[in-house]
């Protein structure tokens, strides 16, 4: 890895990391909001004319996406939208299994598709998912997409990366959702109901395990593809009968419940795709640990795993307090990455983070209690070991200081309206008094 870029693309998240012949890996890409509040312009607009452009002339692109929620997600539909072939390599986040063998995520979506039609940001969310593999291959070919889970690895810019989460089987699903999950189940199990319900709970059954297949870690083809589109409209079918069924109501109203949507949503979160670089040798600035949104346990179940240390730590959840795991204060990290931005729903930034030795790179101030007191970054009290000269104040980085050098030494920017600026989010004077 030559660089890394953060994006500002608001409450979302995109992290680019360029390799040395000009390549580059685009971790998730999408946003909550419409518009960047740093210059008021149409996020896809950032997306499609920022985003896009500013990586045409790569020779090879690929896109890793951690899990399905919007606002890692929906820039990432708006490049191939715009340009389908953009990406070399698509690689799509692993749908688990329980104990039992059951695709709860993916039940759930199910059930969302067929009895919540109204297309409302909430369903749509939920069945991305279930397009997922669909879309990508339709738009960049199945031979570019491949499915990632737990004991996966890929390589980028001669690093080979693992993925450590999350498992594929034997997934450790949280209580609260999945008895949510078997309650909609219970729901059209009698055999009083008409014949529709078993055949959606068949199709249900097989169009699960036809995803997982085609997100097994191998390259997907097309007749995978072609299975889960089948199976989806064969499901999409019955869903005006389904909707009739004396059942209906009570599943509709247990999606609807404020507690199991936000299940759902953290859900999704614990199963981001966590992965960082294998090590061959010492520590080096190649040692990074992407982590999506994972969740406090998400990190636990995988705590053996970690190094001690990482050049770069990317925050998860853009650096809330409600994902901040007592592992980041137990390892080592020089840099730490944290997508924020203002979202009446994404709380603040955790204090933790401002209080972690070591220099951080935030897109958005405003969700930081400590910039609200302050008035200024907190990475001004950070010491970083990356200078040239030798550990130092970030404020005695000479591309901090602004206009006395092209490149950082850390090799670390945030990208933004006004251009690739360095760790500072106050966009104060380096020389002001604390």
């Amino acid at each position: 890895m030559r660089y890394l870029e953060l994006h500002n693309v608001e409450y979302g998240e995109c992290v680019v990391l360029g390799g040395s012949h000009g390549e580059i890996l685009m971790v998730d890409c999408g946003s909550m909001n419409r518009n960047r509040k740093e210059d008021g312009r149409e996020l896809t607009l950032c997306v499609n004319e920022g985003i896009l452009e500013r990586y045409r002339k790569s020779p090879s692109r690929a896109f890793l996406l951690s899990h399905c929620h919007r606002d890692h997600l929906s820039g990432f539909w708006n490049l191939l939208g715009k340009e389908p072939k953009y990406f070399s390599r698509i690689y799509l986040p692993a749908s688990p299994c329980d104990a039992h063998g059951r695709y709860l995520l993916l039940e759930f979506a199910l059930f969302v598709f067929v009895f919540l039609r109204d297309q409302t940001d909430y369903s749509r969310a939920n069945i991305a998912s279930l397009r997922l593999f669909e879309r990508a291959a339709r738009a960049s070919g199945p031979e570019t997409v491949r499915g990632l889970g737990a004991g996966d690895s890929f390589a980028f810019d001669g690093v080979t990366y693992d993925v450590l989460w999350p498992v594929r089987e034997n997934y450790p699903f949280a209580p609260l959702f999945a008895s949510a999950v078997e309650d909609m189940n219970v729901e059209l199990s009698s055999p009083f109901l008409p014949e529709c319900a078993a055949r959606f709970q068949a199709l249900k059954s097989e169009f699960c395990r036809a995803y997982g297949r085609a997100a097994s870690g191998k390259e997907l083809d097309a007749q995978q593809a072609a299975e889960c589109t089948a199976l989806l409209l064969r499901i999409d079918e019955l869903a005006p009968e389904l909707n009739l069924l004396p059942p209906a109501p009570d599943i509709r109203e247990i999606l609807s419940r404020p507690v199991v949507r936000t299940a759902y949503a953290d859900a999704l979160n614990a199963a981001s795709v966590v992965f960082h670089n294998r090590r061959t040798q010492e520590a080096s600035l190649d040692d990074i640990l992407m982590t999506g949104d994972a969740a406090p346990e998400t990190m636990d179940a995988i705590a053996g795993q970690l190094y001690g240390g990482y050049y770069i730590l990317k925050a998860p959840h853009h650096g809330t307090a409600s994902h901040w795991s007592h592992l980041f204060s137990e390892i080592s990290a020089e840099h730490i990455l944290i997508s924020s931005g203002g979202y009446d729903k994404g709380g603040k930034i955790a204090q933790e983070y401002v209080d972690f030795p070591a220099v951080k790179h935030c897109t958005n101030c405003e969700p930081c209690e400590w910039y609200a007191g302050s008035g200024c970054s907190c990475s001004r009290m950070a010491v970083c070991y990356d200078l040239a000269a030798g550990p130092g104040l970030t404020i005695k980085c000479p591309f901090v200081r602004g206009g006395q050098k092209e490149e950082s030494d850390c090799r670390i920017y945030v990208v933004g309206a006004s251009g690739r600026r360095s760790c500072l989010c106050d966009n104060l004077p380096s020389q002001i008094n604390l």
